[in-house]
């Protein structure tokens, strides 16, 4: 009886351990943080194997199938308390706590301690006010006892959750679909990447100018307060600790460039307050470069395989310039693979995640009804019949409303503080997405079970029964899954893009509003002018970026017949510590913008400026393409002739249409 949902959980725990540990080293923390993080990621993996189990066992029609995942009742609602508790605690109290705590500048742990209590007291008193008013309505509706108070407490907290959970899974459910189906063409999948490519740089930068100013800032105190006087014991070693936390590279550029400013700090400006503001902003600005800077690596390499892809057109075989282990074949399978079974494969796994999010959405708006087709694709068409591939399904299902809330929830961008990234996410990051991935959890399990007339289970006579409270309430349980469709539509009509201009907002909008944030259209008649302008820049990028690699790849020693006759005399070459000096030079000023007076040839494929797509696939493409906005109408698949232009006075954030290729 418990072997199989022993097993189960084990590998659900190795899973969410793996899934920790890839993002962030959580070994090197003390369990005060390993545990939280851990049980934050744990519980909503194991709730796919409850939910489904708990749901079948009790509307199966033969249960003599189900001996080997059968647990009594009285262990399922132990789980279920379990963790539900146990995730309320750790969403409203532990984990946030965690954040600030690790969030805060000072070096004392008691004071650290006590940061993280003033923080979350603001939030906790925010919370208690909108209690107070629910109080209000329940006290009048139908009076007040101690379980009353709660199954408020229970309901408050389901209806906030609830709310963020749909909105999120109403983003995944139309953003996977879309992006799998971009995946199926190599040529439209490179522009959809080129045109992140600038915007990302110019937030690398002024998050690189941010912490500049910090670095600056400890470098003067290392320099003024950090003698072996007794006036500078008290904050020597927190300077110097500030002072060792610098990337070497970035201490080099700042000491060069810009320590001989008249940049002072007064000893009556060096107190407790002063370093932990410094300290706070710094940790915060080095945070934020790692993020961007992880992000640009990865969506460099991505670009050099797909361009790499595509020049491969001609020849038929395929080795990458980066990645180089990617290659498990020959280069004429590596090709084939890669240009046509990969994108074959996402157009196909579009088509049934795109069906599949159909039957969510609509089994959303009709749900507890038969006219729900996940309820009528379970009890209409004898699946019941079977509870293992019911249970199979169901986990299924289950899994890709998660992974779908889950998916919005690492794309969205809350003013740029948080960073989810693979083995560089800090302490602060992990513990929010944590805090939001449980927090999700347990509304989206209850309503998995609406979407069905019949909700026999304990989850829903424990849990159902705690959110029933009175008319407001179920009315909420009952609109909030119907109000999907209104991210749905947002997101598939581009409704953010449109909004922002509007209202005249920059980049700093769509920083944490906007979900399709390169699918934007415009209403003049420029839009594909400037595109290519976008194009162009992100091309002289990755070339930079290239160039530079192999500058820090390629060290050269300029020897000849006269340094080694004359070695004994001369030491070092001064020719090879002049090149090397030159090198490195010309490497730190790749790291600056290029002028965007230089030339570049445009790249043509196949004797076009935009080779057209060919065959079913691209007329299918197209015609969903020409739906989900990513190409202006009228717009011809043969693009004019190209014509440099200076890119100074360009926004980044006004146009994205990622369907033409340079």
């Amino acid at each position: 009886m418990w072997v199989i949902p022993a097993i189960a959980y084990t590998l659900i725990l190795l899973l969410s351990l793996f899934g920790i540990q890839y993002h962030i080293n959580i070994f090197k923390y003390p369990l005060y943080l390993t545990v939280p993080l851990t049980l934050g990621v744990y519980i909503p993996l194991s709730i796919i194997f409850t939910l489904p189990t708990d749901y079948i066992l009790h509307n199966a029609q033969s249960s003599e199938q189900l001996s080997w995942i059968s647990i009594p009742d009285k262990y399922i609602l132990y789980i279920w308390k379990s963790n539900y508790w146990t995730t309320f605690i750790l969403t409203w109290l532990i984990l946030p706590m965690l954040l600030e705590f690790y969030r805060s500048g000072h070096r004392d742990t008691r004071k650290k301690l006590v940061d993280a209590v003033k923080e979350n007291l603001k939030f906790q008193l925010i919370m208690l006010g909108v209690a107070l008013v629910a109080l209000v309505y329940l006290i009048t509706e139908v009076g007040l006892n101690f379980n009353h108070l709660k199954l408020m407490i229970i309901a408050i907290a389901h209806i906030y959750s609830l709310i963020l959970a749909t909105w999120l899974m109403g983003h995944g459910l139309t953003s996977i679909p879309r992006d799998k189906w971009m995946q199926g063409s190599v040529m439209q999948y490179l522009n959809h990447q080129y045109m992140k490519i600038p915007k990302l740089v110019d937030e690398l930068e002024d998050a690189k100018i941010s912490f500049r100013e910090d670095v600056l800032k400890v470098l003067v105190l290392k320099q003024n307060f950090t003698s072996s006087s007794e006036e500078d014991f008290l904050f020597r070693d927190w300077i110097l600790k500030l002072y060792d936390d610098i990337p070497e590279d970035i201490r080099e550029h700042v000491e060069k460039q810009y320590l001989h400013d008249n940049t002072t700090i007064d000893r009556d400006q060096l107190d407790e307050a002063f370093l932990t503001k410094l300290s706070s902003q710094f940790s915060s600005n080095l945070h934020r470069i790692i993020g961007y800077q992880s992000e640009f690596n990865r969506l460099v390499s991505k670009i050099i395989r797909l361009e790499d892809t595509l020049n491969a057109t001609s020849t038929r075989e395929l080795t990458f310039r980066v990645d180089s282990h990617r290659v498990l074949w020959s280069p004429r399978f590596n090709f084939i693979y890669w240009y046509y079974i990969r994108p074959w494969a996402s157009k196909l796994d579009a088509i049934v995640l795109a069906f599949s999010s159909l039957v969510i959405l609509q089994s959303e708006f009709f749900h507890s009804t038969k006219l729900s087709l996940l309820n009528f694709f379970i009890f209409s068409t004898g699946l019941h019949n079977h509870p293992f591939l019911q249970f199979v399904i169901l986990s299924l299902i289950f899994s890709y409303m998660l992974f779908a809330a889950l998916n919005s929830l690492t794309q969205l961008k809350i003013f740029n503080m948080y960073h989810l990234l693979p083995r560089n996410s800090d302490p602060v990051s992990a513990c929010w997405y944590a805090m939001y991935i449980a927090r999700l959890t347990i509304p989206l399990s209850y309503n998995f079970i609406t979407l069905f007339v019949s909700r026999d289970s304990i989850f829903e006579t424990w849990y159902g029964e705690s959110v029933h409270l009175t008319g407001l309430f179920n009315l909420l349980n009952n609109w909030i899954p119907r109000l999907i469709l209104v991210p749905v539509l947002l997101a598939m009509f581009h409704v953010y893009t449109k909004l922002k201009k509007k209202l005249g907002f920059g980049g700093d909008f769509d920083a944490w509003l906007l979900f399709d944030e390169d699918n934007g259209e415009s209403d003049d008649g420029d839009l594909g002018k400037r595109v290519d302008l976008v194009i162009v820049e992100a091309k002289r990028i990755i070339s930079r970026e290239m160039s530079r690699r192999e500058m820090q790849l390629r060290p050269f020693n300029l020897t000849n017949s006269y340094t080694n006759t004359n070695a004994n005399n001369a030491g070092a070459n001064p020719a090879d510590a002049n090149y090397e000096r030159n090198r490195r030079q010309f490497a730190e000023s790749m790291h600056n913008r290029i002028d965007s007076s230089v030339e570049e040839e445009p790249i043509y494929y196949n004797g076009t400026l935009n080779a057209a797509q060919e065959g079913f696939w691209g007329r299918v493409s197209n015609t969903v393409n020409g739906f989900i906005g990513r190409s202006r109408p009228g717009q011809s698949a043969a693009q004019r002739p190209y014509r440099d232009e200076p890119l100074d006075d360009f926004n980044y954030d006004d146009d994205a249409n990622p369907n033409v290729v340079l």
